[in-house]
């Protein structure tokens, strides 16, 4: 007779306790202190604009890895309100491609609100076009996802004085 193989779901639903619990990595808070695997010199601070949910926590997650404390929002008049509130950023990272108030108008008006913070746009298409009218708004660097180290750690390393 055969040995019976069970896919790790039937497994958990049989009760074997052989198998770690499942876990969401998107469900965990990574801006938590102790997930940094990257330290600085000043307190680095960001927030993610973006209507994708998913692209927030990913973004998020990222400098949350890079050691950058991060708040995501879902639209530009949402990060308009945190700074009216007093929040301050050294990096806004905003997807051009926004519902509601468009990414360029998120652009013109926090460059307006925050000429200190490094606005970059981080868009899943890339245009010529689009990156011109970003950087025109306001914006400081305009990159395609997905996006790599190699894109935000030089701009981290410039905001820490580095």
């Amino acid at each position: 007779m055969a040995p019976a193989y069970f896919s790790p779901s039937q497994a958990r639903a049989s009760g074997d306790e052989r198998l770690p619990p499942r876990r969401n990595p998107f469900e965990e808070d990574l801006s938590a202190k102790g997930n940094s695997t990257m330290t600085w010199r000043n307190r680095l601070t960001a927030i993610v604009v973006d209507s994708g949910s998913l692209c927030r926590r990913i973004v998020r997650g990222v400098l949350a890895v890079y050691g950058v404390e991060t708040e995501a929002v879902d639209g530009g008049s949402a990060a308009v309100e945190r700074i009216n509130a007093g929040a301050r950023f050294d990096l806004i990272v905003i997807d051009p491609n926004l519902t509601g108030m468009s990414g360029m108008e998120t652009c013109r008006e926090l460059r307006a609100m925050a000429p200190q913070s490094r606005i970059v746009g981080l868009s899943a298409y890339y245009n010529e076009v689009e990156r011109v009218a970003f950087l025109e708004a306001g914006g400081d660097d305009y990159f395609e996802k997905p996006f790599g180290p190699d894109k935000f750690i030089p701009i981290l390393r410039e905001l820490d004085n580095q």
